[in-house]
């Protein structure tokens, strides 16, 4: 009789580890969604997005001020922009897919691990501080983000020369059969 219990026994243990390995539930997903905050998170994107965005149409317009007529154009684009970001990657049509994502990356462990993190202090001030994060990372992506774009717009200019010098010197010829 020992044979028997012995195996019932390694085989609740199989079961149990089996499904703690396996992928996770909707319900701990959403818990730990839930414990990070992810859709405030998301909200303060769209604030940084919108910083981002007046950083660049200056950019585009090289610091020249422009009319009140243009500013008012440049600005309904932009609200336009934001508004379409907003409607397109709202928490609401998101949600799903995070749940998704989290389902196929992490196991129950990692979920349940996870969670138990967010629960302590630590993990509360990480969430609580990650706005801040986002928000000084973004402000050094955008210091570089100029000289980036400068390097860029120089070599799409040299790159339209060569392409017209290479036009000019191979023109195409009559197509033979």
């Amino acid at each position: 009789m020992k044979i028997p219990s012995t195996l019932l026994l390694l085989a609740v243990l199989t079961f149990s580890l089996s499904t703690r390995a396996g992928p996770p539930s909707d319900q701990s997903i959403n818990q730990l969604l839930q414990l990070t905050k992810v859709d405030k998170l998301a909200d303060s994107v769209f604030t940084q997005m919108d910083g981002m965005m007046k950083a660049s149409m200056q950019q585009v317009t090289k610091g020249k001020p422009l009319s009140a007529e243009e500013q008012a154009i440049m600005d309904k684009q932009q609200a336009k922009m934001i508004g379409i970001m907003k409607e397109e990657v709202s928490w609401n049509k998101m949600k799903d897919l995070y749940v998704q994502v989290y389902r196929e990356t992490f196991s129950q462990e990692e979920i349940d691990g996870l969670i138990a993190f967010y629960r302590t202090p630590v993990g509360r001030s990480f969430v609580d501080k990650q706005p801040e994060l986002m928000k000084r990372t973004m402000t050094i992506m955008q210091q570089r983000m100029g000289p980036m774009m400068q390097r860029i717009q120089k070599m799409s200019e040299e790159t339209a020369l060569e392409m017209k010098k290479a036009k000019a010197e191979n023109p195409p010829g009559p197509k033979t059969n």
